[in-house]
């Protein structure tokens, strides 16, 4: 049996001090590809660890061709315009918004994969409760909800140790750009198959920052 190796990041955070916050899912056809590419750059340019926000332009600029000159690989997410979320009782417990936005990210993918499942998360990304919550939730779902009966794992990783997470981790600053500074300059050569907006009803897209 095959599995599906997706790996999960955020931009930003659920606090009510700026507009947007992202999760974005990236699954890697060829993971090891995508983990080659950032070990390359790490040692190239004497890094530890790939934070996209540190990064210069040049080097964004870098990573994205390297990352999109093959299709193995497949981006979705979903960005929250958090001030235009009515029930703000979603913000006193981290545990309930971010549940239900990672629960849309990847119900497309247990409702039509038939391989067995592995998700990567950065373990500094939410705390040990909030992480455990996740995975009790995102399993009640696919099996009670999607008609998934196949194995699922979660994996919460330091991702210092995980170049597959770090790359995930540019794809998340990647889509934040495009709608926080209203650049979408790499977001556009990103390979994105699905983007979810929340809420959908009121979202703005007029919000932003100059670079």
């Amino acid at each position: 049996m095959k599995t599906l190796k997706i790996y999960i990041d955020e931009s930003g955070d659920l606090g009510l001090n700026e507009g947007y916050f992202v999760i974005a899912m990236l699954i890697a056809y060829d993971a090891k590809r995508i983990k080659n590419i950032i070990k390359n750059f790490c040692a190239f340019n004497n890094l530890e660890e790939v934070h996209a926000c540190k990064l210069d332009f040049p080097n964004k600029q870098f990573l994205i061709n390297k990352l999109t000159k093959k299709p193995d690989y497949s981006i979705s997410y979903v960005v929250a315009d958090k001030m235009m979320v009515e029930n703000k009782k979603l913000f006193e417990s981290n545990n309930l918004l971010f549940n239900y936005l990672a629960s849309l990210l990847v119900k497309d993918i247990f409702k039509t994969n038939e391989d067995d499942i592995m998700i990567y998360m950065d373990n500094r990304n939410q705390k040990v409760a909030s992480s455990n919550s996740l995975i009790e939730y995102i399993k009640i779902k696919a099996m009670t909800s999607w008609g998934f009966d196949k194995n699922v794992k979660f994996e919460y990783c330091d991702s210092k140790n995980h170049k597959a997470l770090q790359m995930a981790d540019f794809v998340a600053h990647c889509i934040r750009r495009r709608y926080f500074y209203n650049n979408n300059d790499f977001y556009k050569r990103l390979n994105i198959i699905k983007s979810i907006k929340f809420p959908q009803e009121k979202f703005r897209e007029n919000i932003f920052r100059k670079y």
